[in-house]
């Protein structure tokens, strides 16, 4: 398994295996239409000209993908997925690790669903901490907001 940008040509295969890995989210939430779900061709394609995109491969197949941005010297990272059959074997955290690099911010930002208690769960593992209020979303779904920041800063 390697770790590598996205192209442009990767970008449709990102999404059908976003919108696979977040249906266990979907379910949880009780809500076909989170905004992983909702995400079209073109915004991912629009997206590409301010975000960076990792791919996790496999044996030529995407299994995962992160990307991140940097707004306000701040690094914030978006959409972590794996498939459903590669979680748990630390692609997720390789990723986290490996868009972490992509940026020379000292304050690192990320959102996740408030009943998302995995993802939680490796955040606080990475050294992210809860900061600010839930954003609520939905009737069924609020945004934990987290945040970690590099040792010295």
């Amino acid at each position: 398994m390697t770790i590598q940008h996205a192209n442009i040509n990767d970008l449709d295969e990102i999404l059908t295996l976003q919108k696979l890995a977040y249906q266990e989210n979907a379910a949880r939430y009780d809500d076909n239409n989170i905004p992983p779900l909702a995400e079209t061709l073109d915004n991912i394609i629009e997206q590409a000209k301010s975000h960076i995109i990792l791919k996790a491969v496999d044996g030529g197949i995407i299994i995962g993908s992160v990307r991140g941005r940097e707004e306000d010297g701040c690094a914030v990272i978006e959409r972590l997925f794996v498939h459903p059959d590669y979680q748990n074997l630390g692609i997720g955290r390789k990723l986290m690790t490996a868009i972490e690099q992509e940026f020379n911010t000292t304050v690192f930002r990320l959102f996740t669903g408030h009943l998302d208690d995995k993802n939680i769960a490796l955040y606080s593992k990475l050294g992210y901490s809860v900061y600010g209020e839930e954003e609520k979303i939905s009737p069924n779904l609020s945004f934990i907001h987290m945040e970690k920041k590099k040792e010295g800063a």
